[in-house]
This record gives structure tokens, sequence and C-alpha cells, in this order.
């Protein structure tokens, strides 16, 4: 097997692109795959505040230098989706994508998460007609219109934040009294005329015709309802990896995140790597994607000299 055809990386957040761009300052040649836009969710973030050197940019500013980076080095990404991901019986991997069936030596996963669904009484229906996980993306539809947001984490206020700036009223609901955002993302909330915080309530169905028009709470301690009139709803209660694609069992925890050495990137599978959000981390945070990007490449390299010694 060619050095080239070497190591394969699912996925083009910033955890992947870290470790493409090592591999490649290492010699090797990395295979990468993407199925969306490279920079994953960061395409989708209002600001970016906490990255060190990149100062109150738009998340998709990071996403667009991300991608003239791979370009600079030379690394054009397969934009297919990986279909399945097995473990052969001499310890390579087969990776299969569009038709095609290719055997790798080493692994990086890095395809990061997807969105919890609500699950609640007419979702399926509105999905794509009023219900939305990006905020950045679909809040211009909504300009002037009122919407709420479900959620009391970061992400949902940052959105809601935004939201503010855009829309008539933002309602922002929360099945719990103890918010788990950092207290300036609910101050910055707070301040705005046009917002209203509703805890501790339950969303139980939504209604419409065409599109959504409604939401119906339960009241946590009471359990009493109400219904609020909206035109869009965004849903921001967690996330969860996406692993559908991988064959292989025993990597993930209860939660479902892969259980990774923490020094090394690597998985219970040697020569399989995990890197970014879909790994059990206690910061999921574009600082720790590209770390672990880092580090899984230094790994791989290092094993891979051991073995042409």
């Amino acid at each position: 097997m060619s050095c080239e055809n070497e190591v394969a990386v699912i996925g083009m957040g910033p955890a992947g692109v870290s470790a493409a761009i090592y591999l490649k300052r290492y010699g090797m040649e990395p295979i990468c795959f993407e199925k969306g836009m490279v920079g994953g969710k960061t395409n989708f973030t209002d600001r970016i505040e906490n990255y060190p050197g990149f100062v109150g940019e738009k998340g998709s500013v990071l996403s667009s230098n991300l991608a003239s980076q791979l370009k600079d080095f030379g690394i054009e990404p397969v934009y297919k989706s990986v279909k399945e991901l097995s473990l052969n019986e001499d310890g390579s991997f087969l990776l299969k994508y569009g038709k095609v069936e290719r055997n790798f030596r080493y692994v990086v996963i890095a395809n990061g998460l997807t969105d919890k669904p609500l699950h609640l009484e007419g979702e399926e229906s509105f999905r794509r007609r009023g219900i939305s996980s990006c905020a950045i993306c679909d809040g211009p539809l909504y300009k002037g219109k009122d919407v709420a947001v479900v959620g009391g984490g970061n992400s949902a206020f940052q959105e809601a934040n935004y939201l503010a700036t855009i829309c008539s009223r933002i309602y922002l609901v929360s099945h719990h009294r103890n918010l788990k955002a950092q207290e300036k993302n609910i101050n910055t909330f707070n301040s705005f005329e046009n917002t209203e915080l509703l805890v501790p309530y339950e969303p139980v169905a939504c209604t419409g015709t065409k599109s959504i028009e409604s939401l119906v709470l339960e009241h946590n301690e009471t359990h009493e309802r109400k219904e609020i009139r909206i035109s869009g709803l965004f849903v921001y209660i967690g996330n969860m990896p996406v692993l559908d694609y991988l064959k292989i069992e025993g990597l993930t925890n209860e939660r479902g995140y892969i259980t990774t050495n923490p020094s090394t990137m690597e998985t219970k599978i040697k020569k399989l790597y995990a890197i970014g959000d879909c790994r059990d981390t206690p910061l999921r945070q574009v600082t720790t994607a590209v770390s672990d990007g880092s580090l899984a490449a230094t790994s791989i390299h290092a094993d891979y000299m051991d073995s042409v010694k």
C-alpha cells in the first residue's frame, strides 16, 4: 500500500481540516471526505469570539479560510457521503462512498454531530416548512415575524440573540429554570425589548396548514398549556454523533460518543482515530477540535514511521 493511499479523513470541519493539514506537512497524502461544506457547523455560526486571533468574525469567514488553506496545501476533498466504514481481517479499513470501495491503513473520523429532534406532535410535517436548526441560514426568511427558539444552552441563546435583530418577537423556550448558557448570552437576550423567556415549558405540539403557525407548550410544574403564535421554530436542544455508517462495534460510550486515547486520539481499534465533536470529550469548541486533529495526525505519522524503519 503506497503512502498516498494510507489515510482517510472523514469530515472537513475544523478538526478534519487540522488533521489533513498536519498529515500533508508530514509528507502524507490524506484522502478527505466531506458531504456538505468545508468548515462544518462553523458555516452557520453567527460570530466566533473565543478563538484566539480570530476576533468577532462570522463563522463563515473561518470556514472560507479553512477551505482556502486546504487548497493552498493541494488538498481537494471528495464531496461525497461515506456510506460504510468497516474493519478488514488484516486490520485495514474498508471505506465505501458512492459506488467506490477503497481500503485504507488509517482512518480519522471527524464528521461531527447532528441536531437532536424535538419529537413533538406535528414536527415532521413542518420540517423545512417552519422548523429549522440554523438561524443563520433560515433566519432572514422570518424577518419581521414572530419566532420561537427551543433550548437553554449557549447555542440557543446565541441564535436567539441574532434573531432578535431581524425578527419581530422572539420566544425562548426551555424546560429548565436553571439555564446552561453563559451569563453574557443570557444578559444579551434580556437586553432586547422584543424577547421573552418562557420557563419551565416543554413544547408538545406544533400546528399550522402549509407551514407552522403555532407552538403548544406545557408548563413542567403546573401542567397548564398555552399556545404561542409563531411563523418559525428554531431547535437547539443538543446534538448526537453521526455514526450510522460505522460498522465497527464497541467504539462508543453509553451516550454514543467515540472513546479515544486523549493523547493520541486513537480509538480501541488500532489505527482508527476519532477527533472533534464526535469523540467523548469534556469540551467541544473550535480550539479543541483543531488540537484533536493535530494530535491524531502526529500519532499517525509516528506510527507510520515506525512501520517503515
